[in-house]
């Protein structure tokens, strides 16, 4: 006979046995958390761990940084002030030419025929004004002959007078013809001249960096003279337009010491120095720049017209000052932080009115910049207001009254997590916000 389940008595008896053992593991699991939760809660609160860098003495330069465009000191566009075939072209590419050299030469045929036509034209100018004194000197003749007639009285005046009207008409005659002459030569000297710039020859000594004619190419200059040839003067010796930002022009003068770099030779500095700084703008987008002029030395010919520098120029220098990072200017302290705590941090001063401050001497000294930095002594941040002096890209020179080589300077903080602020906040209340604000390079304290 088969017994079913529902109606054996052991399986009733196994399950009222394990119904104690159940309630007893659920009581140690939460007197286990309950343990937990109060040891958390009497255990005091993280502090806020500040990151510090150290003061130090050492040179403090203010650059101005810009860009620009490498050019020649002396570059020359050699043109054609005549019309024509080039017949030759005698120079190529990166060719090295004297002053007076000829580049190429334009089809001289119709040139020389202006020459000769304007030659003939002198020679007939000239038989000309021969042929008006020959007739002025038979006018004379026949005026000194009438004249001698009248005086004995055997020829009527009315004679006289025409022959004094024809010397008259032979002299303007000659007049007419001297100008014919002179204008017939001033045509054939401009003929020659012509004729002289079917010769395209270089002004200067230099390099041909760019040709942009070939022999057969027809020229016309009609309006304006076709550039033909565009000559480099001394590589050697290079300039760098710039343009310098109106914020930055006031640290420019000339003869500061220039450092430039391009990308073609991205670990070499070339070295010069500012030789110019213009008074004209220029205004593209809203933004006014001013040209500068840089030269720059370049005797491995590494630098090139057209190549874009960047140029950094040292506007001024200190030496054996004490710097302070640049972030220490820029740390504020956060809600959770001793100085916050303290009312020391409790001025978050608008972006306006810390410029203002730092605008601001002693006494409301104009030109004084000031600045405020927090130091850690005895493990508490510590206000200081400070003078600033030059400021570099990652250091600025500051001096107040305390403040001294090696103080630990605060650069940023790490505030401590919701559950580190407040022990047990995981297993209930609200979350805090907290985290690290930033920072890094230096020491966490």
């Amino acid at each position: 006979m088969t017994v079913s389940a529902s109606q054996d008595p052991f399986a009733d008896l196994g399950k009222r046995r394990s119904r104690p053992w159940g309630v007893v593991v659920l009581l140690l699991v939460l007197a286990l958390v309950g343990g937990y939760v109060v040891w958390r809660k009497r255990q005091p609160p993280k502090a806020v761990q500040y990151v510090t860098l150290e003061a130090t003495l050492g040179d403090v330069q203010e650059t101005v940084e810009t860009t620009g465009t490498v050019q020649p000191i002396v570059q020359v566009q050699v043109g054609s002030q005549v019309s024509g075939r080039i017949a030759r072209v005698f120079v190529d590419f990166n060719a090295s030419v004297r002053a007076g050299q000829v580049l190429a030469e334009i089809d001289p045929t119709p040139f020389r025929a202006s020459v000769a036509q304007a030659r003939a034209q002198v020679m007939s100018a000239a038989a000309q004004l021969q042929r008006a004194r020959a007739n002025e000197a038979l006018a004379l003749t026949n005026l000194r002959r009438a004249e001698d007639l009248r005086a004995h009285n055997l020829n009527a005046q009315s004679d006289v007078d025409t022959a004094r009207g024809q010397a008259s008409v032979s002299h303007a005659d000659v007049a007419v013809a001297s100008a014919e002459v002179a204008r017939a030569r001033a045509s054939l000297q401009s003929a020659e001249t012509n004729l002289g710039y079917t010769r395209i020859v270089s002004p200067i000594d230099g390099v041909v960096i760019q040709r942009s004619i070939d022999e057969g190419q027809t020229v016309a200059a009609s309006f304006q003279a076709p550039v033909l040839f565009l000559i480099a003067g001394d590589l050697t010796r290079m300039r760098i337009m710039a343009n310098i930002d109106e914020a930055d022009i006031a640290k420019l003068r000339e003869h500061l010491v220039a450092e430039a770099r391009v990308d073609a030779f991205p670990g070499e500095t070339f070295r010069g120095e500012v030789s110019e700084v213009r008074f004209g703008s220029t205004t593209t987008s809203g933004v006014v720049t001013y040209p500068a002029v840089i030269t720059v030395e370049n005797p491995a010919l590494k630098l090139r017209p057209g190549m874009t520098a960047t140029i950094t120029v040292t506007s001024n220098r200190h030496s054996n000052v004490l710097r302070v990072p640049n972030a220490a200017l820029r740390y504020e302290p956060g809600a959770f932080s001793d100085a916050a705590d303290a009312g020391v941090g409790a001025q978050r001063a608008p972006r306006a009115r810390r410029d203002r401050d730092h605008d601001e001497g002693d006494g409301g000294a104009p030109h004084v910049r000031r600045g405020t930095i927090y130091v850690l002594r005895n493990g508490s941040p510590e206000r200081v207001r400070v003078r600033i002096g030059l400021v570099d890209e990652s250091l600025t020179e500051v001096s107040a009254e305390g403040l001294s080589e090696h103080a630990q300077v605060i650069v940023d903080e790490i505030a401590p997590t919701a559950s580190e602020r407040a022990p047990g906040a995981a297993f209930g209340g609200a979350p805090q916000r907290g985290g690290s604000r930033g920072g890094g390079g230096g020491r966490t304290r």
